[in-house]
């Protein structure tokens, strides 16, 4: 072997061996980056996206949401029947509804402080638990006082219920919550809420098992967010960057509750009282029939009124997608306005004097409007508050809008009997008044990410 192949034998064995030195180095550098890259929940929600766990989500919250919509139609479809059965005057049949909204306001607010402390998933969990065992007593009620009251403990078991919406909103990525935050209506607490507790390792592990079941993968590096010590802070919903947001939603979930409910109990109270083609009812026109005793205000629901009921219902999910092509075209803010202008109209056509099937359309488009604008409000709420105060301040929400709701029982069913255009005015009128006010609403939600921190 000559010198020249010598040297280049001896130079290939030096190169080799400098290139096995730098490999362990480039692998530590290449660890390094990795180790030096961050993410934070809202960036693992969006790298993550939709998938098999959001299903399994919705399938399981949106059960859960069945107990309030079915506790709230019961007190249309049961008015007729404890007024037969205890021989109750008009008042105390709204107070029954009255009730359950106070149950629902006293505990929103709690419920909205324990979740953003202690988790949403508990709150949920306990709320439909509650809420449950309370609604099988009262199939057992002996007296009117015993049920008013166990329907006034259903009513705070439905409070904790509906922090799901919240549980949902924080898992869904930010281009997807329009498509399927209206048709909410074994989880995991929610990661946003783990690392406002500073517990980022529950956080991870969180994300972990929704990117497994997504079948993705998390970004790379280690996720980083600082906790934060004001969670539950009701201070926050009143601060300069939040005062003109809270006190408008507290207006507009006033008015979303107190339409909602309104039209659920003017529909039952003049299919059961038939004031359909009737201004001003006289006594005698409210009596179906005479007992020994004297007049009797009992007026069961026949197939017909039931039919218009169950198809009136319907209506709240028919249009479902007219509320997310709402959403996306225009956004959280304008929808509002739109649907409420139209609910305040269609509260005036019912009045109208027509034929069964003329009401059963215009109840089935009132119900739908009335609906539409819950959703949204519900969704514009949990979108623009911190996760610090995401739950409390749905809490607050909440609250408010059970005054609507124990306000709407004495207009819908005390004062429906009196006069017909006198009732349905005011549920008019309010939602004209709170279009207007939304149109001042600071901030605009579509497609921006959840705030972490005030």
């Amino acid at each position: 072997m000559d010198d020249g192949m010598k040297t280049q034998l001896v130079s290939a064995i030096h190169l080799q061996e400098v290139e096995l030195q730098e490999k362990p180095e480039d692998k530590q550098q290449c660890t390094n980056h990795n180790h030096n890259q961050t993410y934070t929940v809202e960036e693992a929600v969006e790298t993550i996206g939709f998938g098999r766990f959001h299903i399994l989500l919705f399938v399981i919250m949106g059960s859960s949401n069945i107990v309030e919509a079915m506790e709230i139609m019961l007190l249309a479809v049961v008015s007729p029947e404890i007024r037969c059965e205890w021989r109750l005057e008009n008042w105390q049949v709204a107070l029954v509804s009255t009730m359950v909204f106070l149950g629902f306001m006293l505990c929103g607010a709690v419920s909205g402080y324990v979740a953003d402390r202690y988790g949403r998933w508990k709150v949920v969990f306990g709320g439909f638990v509650w809420s449950a065992y309370f609604s099988l007593l009262t199939s057992f009620a002996p007296s009117y006082g015993w049920f008013i009251f166990l329907r006034s403990m259903v009513g705070c078991g439905v409070a904790g219920v509906s922090q799901g919406f919240v549980l949902k909103t924080e898992f869904i990525p930010a281009k997807h919550r329009a498509y399927l935050l209206p048709l909410a209506t074994f989880i995991p607490e929610s990661a946003r809420y783990h690392v406002s507790a500073g517990n980022i390792q529950a956080a991870v592990k969180t994300l972990q098992r929704i990117a497994k079941m997504n079948r993705a993968a998390l970004p790379p590096g280690q996720l980083v967010e600082p906790a934060e010590k004001e969670r539950g802070n009701w201070r926050i919903l009143l601060s300069s960057s939040f005062r003109r947001t809270s006190l408008l939603l507290w207006y507009s979930w006033f008015v979303a509750s107190f339409a909602y409910y309104g039209s659920v109990l003017s529909s039952s109270e003049l299919l059961e009282k038939n004031l359909l083609c009737v201004t001003d009812a006289d006594q005698e026109h409210q009596v179906k029939h005479r007992q020994e005793d004297g007049l009797c205000y009992c007026i069961p629901f026949g197939l017909r009124d039931y039919q218009t009921l169950l198809i009136s219902c319907l209506g709240e999910v028919a249009l479902v997608p007219v509320n997310i092509c709402l959403l996306n075209v225009f956004g959280r803010k304008i929808s509002l306005m739109i649907l409420q202008l139209l609910a305040a109209i269609l509260f005036m056509m019912v009045n109208i004097c027509t034929t069964m099937f003329g009401f059963t359309v215009l109840l089935f488009l009132l119900r739908s409007l009335v609906s539409m604008n819950f959703n949204v409000v519900y969704i514009y709420t949990a979108e623009v508050y911190p996760t610090v105060a995401r739950s409390l301040g749905m809490g607050f929400c909440t609250s408010f809008s059970r005054i609507g709701g124990m306000i709407a029982p004495f207009i819908a069913q005390v004062l429906m009997s009196q006069s017909v255009i006198l009732a349905l005015t005011p549920f008019a009128v309010a939602c004209v008044v709170c279009a207007l006010g939304n149109f001042l609403l600071p901030i605009e939600t579509k497609g921006r990410a959840l705030l972490q921190n005030s």
